[in-house]
């Protein structure tokens, strides 16, 4: 298989979101964030080109992005202007702090491919290998004393952790895509390369490198996105998935959890549907008015029962009583040396499938499959959960 990095990015945070955009191939606006991104990435392009015999000033700089910006993708002239704003503000402290000349670079936005093997076997043959192509572009290389460091600007404006740039798989693709241009650099003792993040609305640039151990964990967990890629394929089964960008998705019109919204046609059953959310989230109300009602007057019974030592208060319409209610906690490494040697630990110790959810990210991918493997639909069931609009 041939896939991008964005593409497994994609399918990881939304199968329905990588069918619609790689399968069905739907064609949509890039949204105003994306563009503001082109943008800037394309302005920095020109700050750090390595043809220039001199480096542009700041004023050609901004008179670069001047030129590239677009006021007609924003609806909100006061939007586009503040859009703006920001554009010349990342650009002049940018420049500020990197200059064009303090840097030996070594190629800008450049493509790469990793080719990932995955070894299978099969009833006829002991071992068949597929070779999987990772493709991606990296917006720039540089050269330093010791190494190379390897330059991703965003123009987000969350700041992820420490621990997050350290895991992060975009990074770890990147090193194995120079390494891939650069085979020396993948060789014992080689010189190291720096993988950077540089987050201009921030002015933060967070750094990381990889072991060899970090770079073959990468490998397999390419291998298992690509593997539930070809499942959901033969499957036809690509569900959404809710996450925190859905609001900014361009897909929402074709995704089973938007397309409802943007209905041109009413029915009668659509009628009937919104008096239902209507009262639905009226009575949700209500419950959870009364629970906290509840709450309150349990208290005050509570307290009534403490400051009059009893356990039953009466009223004209009934009585309530309390009864008391113990929760132990064991010592575990104690109760099995008692249960063990009478063969009765293994029927206290259940399977726990919480805790099995917990550590499967952890496991090795052959072991994720044989877990799979073994596994089975119980039930299928459908949960409703409820947000008003704001």
């Amino acid at each position: 298989m041939r896939i991008s990095y964005s593409a497994l990015d994609t399918f990881t945070i939304c199968p329905a979101k990588y069918k619609f955009q790689n399968i069905d191939k739907i064609k949509v606006p890039k949204s105003k964030e994306a563009i503001f991104g082109t943008i800037i990435h394309s302005t920095l392009k020109m700050m750090h080109e390595t043809s220039r015999l001199v480096p542009p000033t700041e004023e050609e700089v901004l008179e670069y992005f001047t030129k590239k910006w677009d006021p007609k993708i924003y609806d909100d002239p006061h939007e586009e202007a503040t859009a703006f704003e920001e554009g010349i503000k990342i650009l002049k402290e940018y420049y500020l702090e990197n200059y064009p000349t303090k840097f030996n670079i070594v190629d800008l936005e450049t493509f790469f491919e990793v080719p990932i093997t995955e070894t299978k076997t099969d009833k006829t043959s002991p071992s068949v290998d597929s070779i999987h192509l990772i493709t991606g572009k990296i917006d720039r290389i540089d050269k330093l004393k010791e190494g190379f460091e390897v330059i991703d600007y965003k123009t987000s404006k969350r700041l992820p952790s420490q621990k997050e740039v350290d895991n992060n798989l975009q990074l770890s693709i990147y090193h194995l895509g120079v390494v891939n241009r650069w085979p020396s650099l993948g060789a014992p003792g080689a010189q190291p390369i720096k993988l950077s993040l540089y987050f201009l609305k921030h002015r933060e640039k967070l750094s990381t490198i990889r072991t060899s151990e970090q770079l073959k964990e990468t490998k397999e967990n390419i291998i298992g996105i690509i593997k539930q890629i070809q499942e959901a394929l033969k499957n036809e089964n690509f569900e959404p998935r809710p996450n925190p960008l859905c609001a900014w998705c361009e897909y929402q019109k074709w995704c089973p959890m938007f397309s409802h919204k943007y209905k041109e046609k009413k029915t009668i059953d659509d009628k009937k549907i919104t008096e239902v959310i209507k009262e639905y989230f009226e009575i949700k109300e209500r419950s959870k008015r009364d629970s906290e009602k509840i709450a309150e007057f349990q208290e005050i019974i509570n307290q009534y029962c403490n400051n009059n030592k009893i356990e039953r208060v009466f009223s004209d319409i009934g009585y309530i009583t309390r009864t008391s209610q113990e929760r132990y906690k064991y010592n575990e490494e104690k109760l099995k040396k008692i249960l063990k040697p009478l063969g009765k630990w293994e029927e206290v110790c259940q399977f726990n499938q919480t805790k099995l959810k917990k550590i499967i990210p952890e496991l090795p991918e052959d072991i994720r499959e044989k877990i799979k493997s073994v596994r089975s639909v119980e039930k299928e069931f459908k949960i409703l959960t409820g947000k008003k609009s704001s």
